[in-house]
């Protein structure tokens, strides 16, 4: 099969997924703590937690890169990545998320709701998160400390399966470090083309949607 034949295949899958499934979103949940649109810039900008990827097709470590330099790429200087530190955090990249999830969906945004090491671990990984970013020179202010994160994370889900493509839950939310809370949380269901091409390409778009709604800006 041509690599022409392919792609159009692979399109034609994808919307008759999405006209027989829908791509079902929850809405934006805030915290009234804080006000819309987070204050983010080139002097107090957020960084992106480094992204755990499950059930998504294609290389994990390539893709979490894709989508953490599209979300750079849009917002510039405003925001720093940590993908290339995905190490330095290890497995808290998905239990923070997961956390951060179950405990928005029930209302309650301190990031300690499934218990103190969630909140501990996150001091302490933004910590050493913050000193390498120093001392590579990505941050030059010495005295610099990071007001918000934002956590993203992709987990598998679902439903029927359909040839040539995958259904997947992407959720994501910015924490207030300093507050140990979450400002805003939102999820989506997607449907992903079941190719590492395709999904470099629409991963780092379907990502950004949400940061812009995390962030409150339209």
């Amino acid at each position: 099969m041509s690599a022409y034949l392919k792609k159009l295949l692979t399109t034609v899958t994808l919307s008759a997924t999405l006209v027989l499934t829908g791509c079902m979103s929850t809405e934006l949940k805030t915290n009234d703590k804080y006000e819309l649109p987070i204050a983010i810039s080139t002097n107090n900008p957020a960084l992106i937690f480094p992204v755990s990827l499950h059930g998504v097709p294609g290389n994990d470590t390539e893709v979490g890169l894709a989508i953490t330099a599209g979300v750079a790429g849009k917002y510039g200087a405003s925001v720093i990545s940590a993908q290339q530190l995905y190490s330095v955090v290890g497995n808290l990249s998905w239990t923070l998320g997961e956390s951060m999830r179950r405990g928005a969906n029930k209302g309650d945004y301190k990031i300690n709701y499934y218990g103190e090491r969630i909140a501990t671990d996150l001091q302490y990984s933004m910590d050493k998160l913050t000193k390498a970013l120093k001392s590579s020179g990505v941050i030059d202010d010495k005295n610099f400390s990071f007001e918000n994160v934002i956590v993203l994370h992709v987990d598998s889900s679902g439903g029927i399966p359909v040839p040539g493509v995958r259904r997947v839950t992407a959720f994501g939310g910015i924490i207030n470090v300093k507050d140990l809370e979450v400002v805003s949380y939102i999820e989506k269901d997607l449907v992903l083309a079941n190719d590492n091409e395709s999904i470099l390409a629409q991963m780092p778009l379907e990502m950004n949607a949400i940061v812009e709604e995390l962030i409150g800006k339209k």
